[in-house]
């Protein structure tokens, strides 16, 4: 399973619900979009998200996406 984490970024809680999958059985994946920043606000959140470009935050969650299927196109990702 590949779990995108919220605007606020990879936190504690999103490890949580993760490692909750994970004890119940589950293979769960959770790359970090937003390269090991977290914020405390969902404002915070999306400034970092609109000052990076929602494009570059859309082609990492593709490429995480695409490491796990090798060969495969996540749509709305650029084809290799």
């Amino acid at each position: 399973m590949l779990l995108y984490h919220h605007i606020q970024g990879l936190t504690d809680g999103v490890k949580a619900f993760a490692d909750g999958l994970r004890r119940d059985g589950h293979t769960v994946h959770t790359p970090d979009l937003f390269e090991g920043r977290t914020f405390g606000s969902i404002e915070e959140g999306f400034g970092f998200a609109r000052d990076t470009g929602f494009d570059v935050i859309r082609e990492r969650g593709g490429a995480a996406a695409d490491e796990l299927a090798p060969g495969s196109s996540t749509p709305g990702s650029p084809s290799a």
